[in-house]
Parts: structure tokens; sequence; C-alpha cells
């Protein structure tokens, strides 16, 4: 199951071997990484598909290197899925890397108003396109001094906000304040109404989509600069 639908990632390490047909990747993008001399944080590697997005390899419902699979094969448990150890190490925090995102339910259960995020210290944000008619958000993004301009999108429905207000509430969090303080500051601008639940739902995509960054999980965060085109 787990060779035809999941993908398979592998370490840096187990990559530089050549022992294994893989791919480069973007973390922000999910596209090939174009920069693969660049020391960058959210390059990934994982084992290369088929176009059926099978693993490469994969015959006959058998691993063709068994003996010789990485190390995230090898902590996958047929009866019980993969090790979280394996999944999620327990250094990935301490090495500056993003911690796994939370679904949105956990999130919106967690997150309070003393918490502070801030803008991503290495991601420009261009712009932003809210096509309301699709219910749909486009964000022009830049990793600083790499790669170029890219864009993510994702399911929008907020339509008391537009193009210019998004980007303004996205600048508030320059000021590396809690969330109570900019909520208030967002609601003393008296422009549009804003429920808290659906500032935090917004705060949700903006973490996403690596605009805004939780500060605990990152030190030195609140004395690093974020940019705002």
């Amino acid at each position: 199951m787990c060779c035809r639908e999941w993908e398979v990632g592998i370490s840096a390490e187990e990559y530089a071997s050549g022992r294994y047909e893989a791919e480069v990747l973007c973390a922000l993008t999910d596209k090939t990484c174009l920069e693969v001399s660049r020391s960058c944080i959210n390059r990934r590697y994982r084992l290369s598909k088929r176009e059926d997005r099978s693993c490469v390899y994969l015959e006959e419902n058998h691993c063709r290197i068994y003996e010789e699979r990485p190390r995230t094969c090898r902590d996958f448990l047929c009866q019980g899925g993969w090790r979280l150890a394996s999944v999620f190490p327990a250094t990935s925090t301490s090495s500056g890397q993003k911690p796994p995102l939370l679904s949105k339910e956990i999130f919106m259960e967690h997150v309070t108003e003393d918490m502070t995020f801030v803008l991503h210290p290495l991601l420009k944000l261009h712009t932003v396109f809210y096509l309301k008619p699709r219910q749909e958000i486009i964000f022009v993004k830049e990793m600083v001094g790499a790669c170029g301009k890219f864009n993510t999108r994702d399911s929008f429905d907020f339509p008391q906000l537009d193009d210019s207000r998004i980007m303004a509430l996205i600048e508030l969090f320059s000021r590396k304040e809690p969330l109570g303080q900019i909520y208030r500051s967002y609601c003393e601008q008296g422009t549009t109404a804003l429920t808290l639940k659906e500032f935090y739902e917004i705060l949700w995509l903006l973490n996403k989509h690596n605009i805004l960054l939780d500060s605990r999980n990152f030190k030195g965060m609140l004395g690093g600069i974020g940019a705002i085109g």
C-alpha cells in the first residue's frame, strides 16, 4: 500500500550516496529544486515515482531493493504504519526546520491570544490575489536570495476581504506582538469585520503556506526580520 500511495522520503545522506533513484523537491512549492548546489532548509528528497505514482522500485507488489531499502521504508510496519520517530525526528525543530503542520482542527483548539506568530524571515511575500468567484487565494512569494518567484494557492472564503485588506492584515505581524494584540489592532482599523475565529482560520492558512511562523519553534525568530514586499 505505501509503495503505491505514499511519498517515500529519504535523508540527504541517502540521496548523496547515489544508491537510489531519487529526486530533489522544494518543501514550499512541491516542485523540483533547481538550486541543488545551495544550502536550503526547505529542500527534501524522495524516491522517484512512476506515472501511476507508485514507487520506482515496486515490482509485482514487491520491493526490488528490499535488502538495501532506505530508512523510511525500514521503519514502516505493515500493521502499524511508520514509527513516529522516523516521520517526525526529535531534532527537526532544533535544526531550524519547520515542525509538521497541524491540522486546522487541532490548530484551532490550541491557538491562544498570548502566542506570537512572525513573518517568515527567509520568505518575501510579493502580493496576494483573492479570486472571490472561485473562492481561492494565490500567494506570490520568493525565497530570499534564491529560486525566483513562485506561487501557492488554497481555498479562501472571506468575502468581506480583498487583496489590499489581506496584505494589510499580514503586515501587522511585522510588529512581533501577541495574537490578541494583533487582532485588536486589526479591529481598531475598523475597515472590515472579522471574528476572532475567522482571524485564527486565516492565521492557520498563512502558517500552512509558510508566510507566518510560530515564534516558539524557531530560536532567535523574534530578533529576525520578516519581509513584505
